[in-house]
């Protein structure tokens, strides 16, 4: 029982030097803000292109919804990624990472335009500046969260904590996500969407596209506020990581 115990108060005071770190919180608030926002309104795009585009036609919209999802996965991986990592050398990831959130934002904002029922083909518009939003977290914030642990290290002394930091940050993550696929369903009551009939009011998709860019738009700015005061910059993540080369070789 005691080694239980002593192992139940390691992990507490784990869990409490990492919620301490402010930068890990930063790190944890802005992942939140931006995944969560982005899965919150990730069905509406379908309801969208459905419902607004084609009016319900499922015969119609065909495989529109899919090629707007493969395009999105192919844009993050094959253009994104580099383009942030690019950025992140050059200019610092913190400064990548609100570039990247702001250019979302834009993309957001294009898919007022960008679904339009009159040319199907602008729904791609928006794609390239909203997939920098999920590209630029996934691709930063992992490599944030390792200086992060550095910073930990140097503060709290060994052992590391990157299996703490790693199961709190996705702990985030999915809680948040669970959290998104609730909310969801509660706006699309809010808006008047009803997937049982097979025309919605122009009043009703209206304020689902309004949704679709405003909730996402939103918590991209929130995350940006998040991060703004993020004080790991490149030069500090490297004295840090000499202070701890020096450490360990005194060892």
């Amino acid at each position: 029982f005691d080694v239980f115990m002593r192992y139940v108060f390691g992990i507490v005071c784990s869990f409490g030097q990492a919620f301490n770190n402010a930068a890990f919180v930063r790190l944890c608030c802005a992942s939140f803000f931006v995944f969560n926002g982005f899965q919150l309104v990730a069905s509406f795009s379908y309801f969208i292109i459905v419902f607004h585009m084609f009016d319900g036609d499922y015969a119609a919209t065909g495989s529109w919804p899919a090629w707007f999802s493969t395009i999105s996965a192919f844009v993050t991986a094959f253009l994104v990624i580099p383009i942030v990592s690019w950025m992140a050398n050059k200019w610092g990831k913190r400064k990548a990472f609100i570039i990247s959130t702001v250019l979302s934002i834009f993309g957001y904002a294009l898919k007022w335009y960008g679904f339009n029922p009159e040319n199907p083909w602008l729904i791609f518009m928006p794609i390239p500046l909203m997939s920098f939003g999920i590209g630029g977290l996934f691709t930063l914030m992992l490599s944030m969260t390792a200086d992060v642990c550095d910073l930990d290290e140097l503060n709290n002394g060994m052992p590391r904590k990157e299996g703490t930091f790693a199961a709190i940050y996705w702990l985030m993550v999915k809680l948040g996500q669970a959290l998104a696929l609730i909310l969801s369903g509660v706006v699309l009551k809010l808006v008047g969407f009803d997937a049982g009939v097979a025309t919605q009011s122009v009043e009703t998709m209206t304020n689902l596209r309004i949704a679709d860019i405003i909730i996402p738009a939103t918590t991209a700015a929130l995350a940006i506020l998040m991060m703004w005061n993020y004080d790991i910059t490149e030069e500090k993540a490297h004295q840090i990581k000499e202070k701890l080369i020096e450490r360990r070789g005194d060892i």
